[in-house]
């Protein structure tokens, strides 16, 4: 498939005079595993549910799979696969009678997967949805998110309260998935691991907008840590402190950024010990922690 898997340009969302997202630009190629980093609160779910018109956005253009979801009839969402933090299962259900009521929605149903990832999961047919642990609810609503085979899986928030086991099963399957199928996975999460573990992308929500966004390693490569001698004093705007003890100070600024030698000329006796690339969650913390506040 040629072209974005989702673009969106300009994309604002209000609830009343609350301005949640205030122009967000992205574009998710296809094949790749795109994640959405953000603080609790920053708007991702707003932004997914946005992106797949569950909820009318107040501004901007979107374009999924090549149709704006908002108007978009039911062949759109078959395309889809969707799991938020909630999963949405019927809880009086038994798991027999949500994968019959899920497969009757689709065209395409790949039976021999859920057979085979029920029982790699031991998870039995004839149990009933609400008996399951959170871990089993979001396996179960995996499984289900995969079996139509769509071109796109959206995750919102999936791995939200797991423990450590149940996370790295998730991981797996989406890593198992992405290997077989070559699909493209966007996922929102506030946990660095997951985006480390499986990403090829990752895009940085703060305040309504995208700070950065791109391959991983160009994200990371984005922002400068540097290590100096002394305190810097009157820091510019582009420069962050991240660290400050008697002996001297850690600071992030962005990569492209000339000014470094001026600015610790201006600050005495101050000498640069490190310049070195920042970890991906320096680079968070630098657009998350004193970013754009526009």
């Amino acid at each position: 498939m040629s072209g974005d898997m989702i673009q969106c340009s300009n994309l604002k969302k209000n609830y009343g005079h609350k301005k949640v997202l205030k122009g967000v630009d992205l574009n998710i190629p296809p094949g790749t595993i795109y994640a959405l980093l953000g603080t609790n609160g920053a708007g991702k779910t707003t932004l997914i549910r946005t992106l797949l018109g569950l909820i009318p956005r107040s501004s901007g253009n979107v374009n999924i799979l090549g149709s704006d979801p908002w108007q978009a009839g039911p062949n759109l969402r078959q395309r889809i696969g969707y799991v938020s933090e909630e999963q949405g299962l019927y809880g009086w259900m038994k798991i027999a009678q949500i994968i019959k009521f899920c497969r009757d929605l689709y065209p395409k149903w790949n039976s021999g997967f859920v057979a085979s990832s029920l029982q790699r999961f031991g998870l039995a047919e004839n149990t009933r949805i609400r008996t399951l642990s959170k871990g089993q609810k979001v396996r179960l609503a995996l499984i289900l998110a995969l079996a139509p085979e769509p071109d796109l899986l959206i995750l919102d928030e999936p791995m939200s309260g797991l423990d450590p086991l149940a996370q790295r099963d998730f991981l797996k399957i989406l890593q198992q998935d992405a290997e077989r199928t070559g699909r493209t996975i966007f996922f929102s999460t506030h946990d660095l691991h997951d985006v480390e573990t499986i990403a090829t992308h990752v895009a940085i929500l703060f305040n309504g907008r995208i700070q950065a966004t791109g391959a991983l390693d160009a994200v990371r490569a984005s922002i400068r840590r540097i290590r100096t001698t002394g305190q810097l004093k009157n820091l510019p705007p582009q420069v962050r402190e991240l660290e400050v003890n008697k002996d001297g100070g850690v600071y992030l600024l962005p990569a492209a950024d000339q000014a470094w030698p001026e600015i610790t000329g201006a600050n005495g006796d101050c000498q640069v010990v490190e310049d070195s690339p920042a970890l991906l969650e320096e680079v968070f913390l630098y657009y998350c922690a004193g970013g754009d506040k526009a």
